[in-house]
């Protein structure tokens, strides 16, 4: 059975969804947007900045300089830190986001941005990313984790 997800309605792209595997937080956390749109509500130190600093505009330009994926531009607080949070050895994750568009005639076209990353107490230096760009959707035509919600 095929899982629901958003539809675009638009010609041009908007975002539909985007996702936190073991980043921070969240160990699999997918937001979906309404008509573009995201709201995030929350108690003050819930992640709501977080969730905004891992994906954009870092999925668009790999910036990983904390004055960029902080919040609060804590240089302390590496790209890494949101993976190990001072309580993990060795942490794979993603941040990842969709979008969509609906053209005149045709199908619906997709575009996902992602980025997978893994950083290890041990390692000193920034840690091991790749980046990923495709047609296809997290959760229909590929997955990020396992039935055993591990991280691939």
């Amino acid at each position: 059975m095929k899982p629901m997800l958003p539809e675009p309605v638009l010609e041009r792209f908007q975002p539909l969804r985007s996702g936190l595997i073991n980043l921070y937080k969240y160990e699999n956390q997918e937001f979906w947007f309404e008509r573009g749109r995201l709201l995030l509500r929350g108690n003050n130190g819930s992640g709501k900045s977080r969730v905004l600093a891992l994906q954009l505009p870092f999925l668009f330009d790999g910036e990983i300089s904390p004055h960029r994926v902080e919040p609060d531009g804590d240089p302390a607080k590496a790209l890494a830190w949101n993976l190990l949070m001072n309580q993990y050895d060795d942490r794979l994750g993603y941040t990842w986001i969709e979008f969509g568009r609906q053209p005149k005639s045709g199908p619906a076209k997709f575009v996902t941005l992602g980025c997978g990353i893994r950083a290890i107490k041990s390692v000193d230096g920034l840690p091991n990313r790749w980046y990923f760009v495709t047609e296809q959707r997290v959760g229909l035509d590929f997955c990020l984790v396992t039935e055993n919600r591990q991280p691939l």
